[in-house]
């Protein structure tokens, strides 16, 4: 892939992943607002405008990182690494589809809240570290290693997967869960494509794959 066609691409890049966040930004905000202008607000709003926060701050996040982001130095060979990673991102955003969930007590309302902030928010916490080298599809930057990074190779997986969780626990039915399901799938396989790439780029991270777990951070015996 030549330079020019690689930097088209990664401008390309900003431009829809800025747009697609900005619109979900404002669709949560343009949500919260009607909520607000209520008079009497019920629990499930005030759970509603913590979620909508929350999710604003992380999508507000990825916007800054995807702006501020270092230019490609490797990227993936092939196109299903690429159809991947567009899969993983955006097909839990198609929950909103899907029939109409259980209703739920107001205790487990309050729960999958409370995974879906501490999701959101360490996420927003692993972007900063994260900075520069943010990409949501399999490409090179530059490689982290420090802070959440010494803890788990793909802490930003399993941070969004615990609001993943919240979310779907939120909107329970069949068929959430079999989207998050495949969600995951999809996830663990955008590890291994990103990995590919990774070790291709830099010869340090073979050493840093052996000393720190990929996703759960437990280090075997």
């Amino acid at each position: 892939m030549s330079s020019r066609y690689l930097a088209f691409a990664d401008i390309l890049g900003r431009i829809c992943i800025c747009a697609y966040f900005m619109l979900a930004m404002v669709r949560r905000v343009f949500h919260a607002s009607h909520i607000v202008s209520k008079d009497i607000w019920t629990a499930q709003d005030v759970l509603t405008l913590i979620s909508s926060a929350a999710g604003v701050l992380f999508l507000g996040m990825v916007c800054v990182v995807t702006v501020t982001r270092l230019p490609p130095i490797k990227p993936a060979n092939g196109i299903e690494p690429y159809l991947t990673a567009m899969a993983g991102t955006f097909i839990i955003g198609q929950i909103g589809y899907l029939p109409e969930p259980v209703d739920l007590p107001l205790s487990i309302q309050i729960a999958a809240t409370t995974l879906i902030v501490i999701g959101m928010g360490t996420s927003v916490y692993v972007l900063a570290w994260l900075g520069r080298a943010f990409s949501i599809m399999p490409e090179a930057r530059t490689l982290i290693t420090g802070g959440p990074y010494s803890i788990v190779r793909h802490p930003l997986y399993l941070t969004e997967e615990i609001a993943m969780i919240g979310f779907i626990i939120l909107n329970l039915s069949v068929w959430s869960v079999s989207l998050g399901i495949l969600q995951w799938m999809l996830q663990l396989r955008r590890m291994t494509n990103e990995e590919h790439v990774l070790r291709a780029a830099f010869p340090g991270y073979d050493t840093y794959s052996g000393m720190v777990p990929r996703v759960i951070p437990i280090r075997p015996r």
